[in-house]
């Protein structure tokens, strides 16, 4: 019940409930508490989080993955980057080895930063880690490159991807059709929406607008 509440995105109906639940003596267990986390960094309150990671401790419960994905993730949505790196870091001094949900969330945070030599030698160890890898990863790390210009980087990827049994989507092609643009290199922009046309892939809205956007500053 407190899980479908929070998805409703009513935090302060869950955080009022479990109060409740431990005024009846009863002891919350991990899944509960978890659900108290998210809650409170949903609210951009990762100390209280953080204060929920002790009290975790206190009761003699161990946090889990979701515990610390969660603090991770809510110090990443609150630009603490560094943060979530340092939370990484200590997980794995303390034995908890990050998953791929952990490594995703952080890939992000380089990315948006500007971290992306960084980001994409995450990337590598994910791989050599046997993590499964997603689309999403991808992506993030396309469009990052796109954005500092590396648009040959970027193809790059695209290829090493599509190698690796990835298909790229429209979110993927919008990436590198705005980097194309933005060096105005037209016909590798019309080859990559001619790939779009074959693989059936629709163009989106942020497709017609970097493209009318381009064709407009460059008349």
């Amino acid at each position: 019940m407190l899980g479908a509440i929070a998805r409703l995105k009513h935090y302060l109906v869950v955080i009022s409930l479990i109060k409740r639940i431990e005024s009846f003596g009863i002891s919350p267990d991990v899944y509960t508490l978890n659900i108290l986390v998210n809650c409170f960094c949903h609210l951009n309150r990762v100390d209280f989080g953080f204060s929920v990671l002790a009290t975790i401790l206190k009761l003699g419960h161990h946090p889990n993955s979701i515990t610390l994905n969660t603090l991770v993730k809510g110090l990443y949505l609150q630009g603490n980057i560094a943060g979530a790196v340092r939370v990484v870091e200590e997980m794995e001094k303390t034995g908890y080895k990050p998953n791929a949900i952990t490594c995703g969330t952080i890939l992000k945070a380089l990315c948006k930063i500007g971290q992306t030599s960084m980001a994409i030698g995450l990337l590598r160890k994910m791989e050599e880690g046997n993590f499964e890898l997603d689309l999403t990863m991808n992506n993030t790390i396309i469009d990052s490159l796109c954005k500092d210009r590396l648009v040959t980087e970027a193809l790059n990827l695209l290829s090493e991807m599509r190698s690796k049994g990835f298909q790229p989507d429209v979110i993927t092609y919008n990436s590198l059709i705005q980097g194309l643009c933005n060096f105005h290199w037209w016909r590798e922009t019309i080859t990559l929406l001619n790939e779009m046309t074959q693989r059936k892939i629709m163009l989106s809205v942020r497709t017609f607008s970097i493209l009318v956007d381009t064709y407009c500053k460059e008349c």
